[in-house]
């Protein structure tokens, strides 16, 4: 049995996942790996076979997505292209992270793709929504990577069908302790525009984190630094809180270890929208950006930092059991009736 693992590099989030799911994968199938997306920053440790451009979203300097150059900035005739020669063909299986050259080349060529991610979960039942304006955009994150069998991750299991985050192994090992101060993960943001907030609590150590600078700076209690795996758990396991956008890895890593969470939503990130009326439900506050406006609501969350309790079960062994045997069952249904008998 052959499978192609496809995997979306927007963000940290799938990547990290990934890296997790391999070994778990390596005793079940046999495998190539794929990424689509821009140039991401982990080392996945394990070859990749292509990267390819796929889509990416291009963000502004608040913190939201500007759909305008996302559309003109992407170039459309090359994901066409791309999907019509992927050789979904020679694979039995395709295993996509919300990747959609794999997804698309797999539906247009009628081949067996199993969906993997977060996003999966928003439209299934149980699952907390935000307002209605944010619903119909939910149609767009059904059609971006199609998938004919799905398994949705999320912080709880709303439904049957949904599984507990993927939390890195370097978390786990991680012994959960505080007196570092407030870890900041807005990569969205221009460090002027989050300093212009931290410096208004000089009293708080800041640690921010930010994907536009490549060596360590301090302005008066605040410390910048660029993205580092290492360096990023090292101060997020003795952080007194977290603030981040509503990403599902970083946020579920924060309520894995117990740490007080403010959750700011990526304006134009329908999936955000989504995690933040979850998170709501669950007791984290969620703020509309990180500005001047919300100085209020920052300095009361700064005060009494709430931690929620939250158990993930490791569920890794049992998603990649389930995904050999939902291929079983579909292979079985699909088969001649000669080979039934």
């Amino acid at each position: 049995m052959k499978v192609l693992y496809a995997i979306q590099s927007t963000g940290n989030g799938h990547i990290s996942r990934a890296k997790e799911l391999i070994p778990h994968l390596e005793r079940r199938f046999q495998f190539d790996v794929i990424l689509s997306g821009p140039k991401t920053q982990l080392d996945l440790g394990y070859p990749i076979k292509k990267h390819y451009r796929g889509l990416t979203l291009i963000f502004n300097k608040k913190g939201g997505i500007d759909w305008f150059k996302t559309l003109f900035k992407n170039n459309l005739w090359q994901f066409l292209s791309d999907v019509i020669q992927l050789r979904t063909e020679q694979y039995d299986l395709i295993i996509s992270d919300f990747e959609p050259i794999s997804a698309w080349s797999c539906k247009l060529k009628a081949g067996l793709c199993f969906g993997l991610s977060n996003q999966i979960s928003l439209w299934q039942k149980g699952v907390p929504k935000p307002k209605k304006k944010f619903r119909a955009s939910i149609q767009y994150l059904k059609w971006f990577a199609p998938a004919k069998i799905e398994y949705g991750l999320h912080y709880l299991k709303f439904n049957s069908k949904i599984f507990y985050p993927i939390i890195r192994s370097q978390v786990k090992k991680l012994v959960p302790s505080q007196g570092m101060g407030i870890v900041v993960y807005l990569p969205a943001y221009e460090e002027k525009n989050i300093l212009e907030i931290t410096q208004k609590f000089s009293h708080i150590n800041w640690h921010i984190f930010t994907p536009h600078r490549n060596h360590e700076a301090k302005i008066g209690s605040s410390n910048l630094h660029p993205i580092s795996e290492k360096v990023f758990l090292k101060y997020m396991g003795a952080a007194d809180g977290v603030i981040t956008n509503a990403g599902f890895t970083t946020t579920a890593e924060a309520l894995y270890l117990n740490k007080p969470l403010l959750a700011i939503p990526m304006k134009g990130q329908i999936e955000q929208s989504y995690n933040a009326a979850a998170l709501k439900k669950i007791g984290v506050p969620v703020l509309k950006n990180f500005s001047r406006k919300q100085l209020k609501n920052i300095e009361q969350w700064l005060r009494s930092p709430r931690a929620i309790q939250l158990e993930f079960e490791d569920e890794l062994s049992h998603l990649v059991d389930q995904m050999a045997i939902d291929f079983i069952k579909y292979k079985f249904a699909k088969a001649p009736l000669s080979h039934l008998n």
